[in-house]
């Protein structure tokens, strides 16, 4: 979950006067109700509402409005959900503020904690630097004579190195060649795509339009009975056909568009290509 803020209206007291930036800042949103199993709520803050989808005990999505939702903003915040239209909103829920957040704090980071011991740090820090200083000191001298070996080792062996170099090019020129005679074989044939895309979407589905430009690409659009983007991206990543999947939800009822990169199948230990 990822909150944000104005700084300068953080360090601004109602009258105007400044205050010094404080060390931490929680939202009111962790102090406001409790998590569900499964569900949804319309949660009354002391500025504004905020809607919550919870699933297996986690909130999945969570949107703010100003004022009470109206009822199609209602419907389209539980559709990117995942979940079916309702024909009313449900009552707005006011829990009182709690002492304690619903969910885990994160502990202490390495600014706060040297807040609570600036002096000590400054110190340590000081200390620290002398001890570095005195070492450079000592060791210029040992370091640069072995700068000196160094360099008399180079020289003696620049021939030996050039020929490694030139080897290397060579072989970078022949994997390269390799390589774009390799990129030049499709990575899937339409069938076997069809066969691990109607694996990922489970259950009845109608396909609507399909797009496989050049040889990695794919986009599908489908229409099926409450499409749950999450679940779509894990299966089709599972296969280990597919990467950079994404599902969003089209403009119309029970339609999604998922776009994939296709990834070569995997040869088989000791395979011939």
């Amino acid at each position: 979950m990822v909150w944000a803020w104005s700084r300068a209206r953080v360090n601004q007291a109602d009258d105007g006067v400044s205050l010094p930036t404080p060390r931490r800042i929680w939202p009111e949103s962790l102090f406001r109700g409790e998590p569900m199993a499964e569900g949804e709520q319309l949660v009354a803050m002391a500025s504004g509402y905020e809607g919550r989808v919870w699933r297996d005990g986690a909130m999945q999505a969570s949107s703010w409005w100003a004022e009470p939702p109206a009822l199609p903003e209602w419907n389209e915040f539980r559709r990117g959900a995942g979940l079916a239209p309702m024909p009313s909103l449900p009552e707005p829920e006011r829990p009182a503020l709690a002492a304690r957040a619903w969910t885990a704090m994160a502990r202490a980071g390495l600014g706060e904690t040297i807040g609570h011991y600036r002096a000590y740090a400054a110190a340590a820090a000081v200390g620290v630097a002398s001890v570095v200083l005195a070492m450079l000191l000592v060791g210029n001298a040992a370091l640069a004579y072995s700068s000196w070996q160094v360099g008399r080792e180079i020289e003696s062996r620049e021939q030996a190195i050039d020929k490694i170099i030139a080897a290397r090019d060579r072989a970078l020129a022949a994997q390269k060649e390799v390589s774009d005679e390799l990129a030049l074989r499709p990575r899937a044939g339409q069938v076997e795509l069809m066969a691990l895309v109607s694996g990922g979407l489970r259950g009845p589905w109608q396909l609507q339009e399909w797009k496989f430009s050049g040889s990695e690409n794919l986009q599908v659009t489908a229409r099926m009975n409450n499409p749950d983007p999450s679940a779509i991206i894990r299966s089709l990543e599972a296969t280990g056909r597919f990467a950079d999947v994404t599902a969003e939800l089209g403009r119309r009822a029970n339609v999604v568009v998922v776009k994939a990169r296709v990834l070569p199948a995997k040869r088989a230990k000791g395979a011939r290509p």
